[in-house]
């Protein structure tokens, strides 16, 4: 990630903790990652760059710093757009990914990897090819891919995907569409790499990446209608974005336990109960959380009488004692996670 991808990740009005995204980059699930993720409305970058090293952010930094685009406190780890550098940015062309609110909901390394290999595969029966080196997948994928091609295969296939391809692509920018169809290795086409197609557009690397994941959500999108080509292939990768763990410990409190006799049920501690309940509701759309059971309208009332001002400033050990004796922490950040999710629904 160059200087510019990192900066675009960041803000003028709120300082933003170094960690919190490389983390999300890396797929660290951690409350406080997920929280704050939630907060500087990064959560999309969740699982986007697995492969990050902790510390892989540090090279862009120091070029911000240099570029006198970024202040970094040192002392909390944060980073915060200089006037210059949200002017700066804002200047220069940069792609802004439209399927963002979905990513998060797809396995995005396995649906590239399946969508490349079923197209490639594909062309090659068009052209009745029987020899040719396939893209290096993993077994899973491989083993995916094959069932589908034989479930599917037909002198139909090819045409039938490849309309299905066109429709999608034709709902995305211009750019994104040859992005996706420019990576695609088939008959006579190789397939271009990111770094080929970022210096032949003068894009950096992970803007080509943002465009990649743009056309695969996309694409797999549409292939959720039982009639697509890829239906039976992509559709299995749509995923509920909360651990198993967490929907267990949310169903039982759905279905009436209050969190102590949760624990008991599933075995587990009170504050891991807390935890998955944290992230259920970070992940989850507010209708789709128990707020009125898990933070009553009193506790909401409590709480809301003593925090004022911006929900980044708040800090629980700034409460009253009283309501930090009455209240744990728990309710305090779900108090917050609730807010968040009124303000922005």
């Amino acid at each position: 990630m160059d200087a510019v991808d990192l900066g675009q990740l960041l803000s003028a009005q709120q300082n933003r903790r170094i960690r919190v995204i490389e983390n999300l980059l890396r797929g660290k699930k951690t409350v406080s990652t997920l929280y704050w993720g939630q907060r500087y409305r990064l959560l999309p970058l969740l699982n986007l760059d697995k492969h990050l090293q902790r510390g892989g952010l540090d090279d862009a930094i120091q070029e911000l710093q240099h570029r006198g685009w970024v202040t970094v406190d040192t002392e909390q780890s944060t980073l915060r757009l200089t006037g210059e550098g949200d002017q700066q940015l804002a200047d220069q062309p940069y792609y802004r990914p439209v399927t963002t609110q979905q990513w998060v909901n797809l396995d995005l390394v396995a649906a590239r990897q399946r969508l490349l290999l079923a197209v490639q595969v594909t062309s090659q029966f068009a052209h009745s090819t029987a020899r040719y080196y396939p893209l290096a997948t993993d077994q899973e994928t491989r083993r995916a891919v094959r069932q589908w091609f034989h479930r599917l295969k037909s002198p139909t296939l090819a045409p039938q995907l490849g309309a299905a391809l066109t429709a999608s692509l034709q709902q995305l920018p211009n750019q994104t569409a040859g992005v996706v169809t420019d990576q695609f290795t088939g008959f006579g086409q190789p397939g271009l790499t990111s770094e080929q197609l970022a210096v032949a557009n003068q894009w950096t690397t992970w803007e080509v990446r943002l465009m990649q994941t743009d056309g695969v959500v996309q694409i797999a999108l549409d292939a959720r209608q039982a009639d697509h080509p890829l239906h039976t292939l992509l559709g299995p990768l749509w995923q509920v974005p909360i651990s198993r763990s967490a929907q267990a410990t949310l169903a039982a409190v759905e279905s009436g336990g209050d969190l102590a006799r949760v624990a008991t049920i599933r075995k587990i501690k009170l504050s891991t109960v807390r935890e998955h309940l944290l992230e259920a509701a970070i992940m989850s759309p507010l209708q789709d959380f128990p707020y009125d059971r898990v933070l009553p309208v009193a506790v909401r009332q409590d709480l809301a009488a003593a925090l004022q001002g911006s929900v980044d400033d708040w800090q629980y050990t700034n409460l009253p004692a009283d309501l930090q004796a009455k209240y744990d922490f728990f309710y305090f950040r779900l108090f917050a996670i609730w807010q968040i999710k009124e303000a922005t629904a």
